[in-house]
């Protein structure tokens, strides 16, 4: 198994942090966010080799901070035209398995090991216990298996949140990426990859893992990243 991060977005809403480093670089109690991320997935057996960032806006930035380490990177030059599932789909290129990371979460290393030791082979971590906003990225479950992602659910008689961490299997991507190129190919390139998901929910078995009340958050603004340098 692999890990990809995805660290492409542009991150305006958190100007001025962003003007001059990517999304994934800004700095919470003087580490980067994606250092943290690195952090999470190493403390649950990875090596920097088995690590892959797929970035876009200011990607220099991120690859100058991992120097020498073996860290992986692909680069995304549709960042600015396309949402994230464009990212997704270049994950392709690493092949097998994956762990599959959003890059603007900031999350108790812990959750890592909640998805990797889940006995299902492709997964998602759902917080059922937050408060839903307008951000979040609602899911729908079956039991524990997922029927509808996406940001369009009722905040009201959903079953949770998706935070931004999958667990991927090979044979389970190779249609997960067939839809996304099937998507983009139709134009379709302001989706995000959790609308693949939704898309293949009825084809391809996609389990919901517990965040077991483990602390995260999304940082989307400054809002969010003063609210994350409080869960330090």
């Amino acid at each position: 198994m692999k890990v990809v991060i995805l660290a492409a977005g542009v991150g305006s809403r958190l100007r001025p942090l962003t003007t001059n480093s990517p999304k994934a670089m800004i700095r919470i109690n003087d580490k980067p966010l994606v250092q943290y991320q690195v952090e999470s997935v190493m403390k649950s057996g990875f090596a920097y080799e088995d690590i892959y960032i797929i970035g876009g806006h200011k990607i220099e930035e991120i690859e100058k901070h991992f120097k020498g380490t073996g860290v992986h990177f692909i680069y995304n030059p549709f960042y600015q035209s396309m949402n994230n599932i464009y990212s997704f789909l270049l994950s392709r290129a690493v092949g097998g398995d994956l762990l599959l990371i959003n890059s603007d979460l900031f999350y108790d290393h812990r959750m890592i090991s909640l998805i990797l030791n889940a006995e299902h082979p492709t997964c998602i971590l759902v917080d059922g216990q937050k408060e839903l906003t307008e951000e979040a990225m609602r899911v729908k479950l079956d039991g524990n298996r997922l029927r509808l992602v996406n940001k369009q659910l009722s905040l009201t008689g959903t079953d949770g949140e998706y935070i931004g961490i999958s667990k991927l299997a090979a044979r389970d991507l190779a249609v997960l990426y067939q839809k996304a190129l099937e998507l983009i190919e139709a134009g379709e390139t302001s989706c995000w990859y959790e609308n693949v998901f939704e898309a293949c929910a009825a084809n391809v078995e996609i389990r919901a893992v517990s965040t077991e009340g483990y602390h995260w958050i999304e940082i989307d603004d400054l809002s969010d990243f003063e609210c994350a340098k409080q869960l330090m």
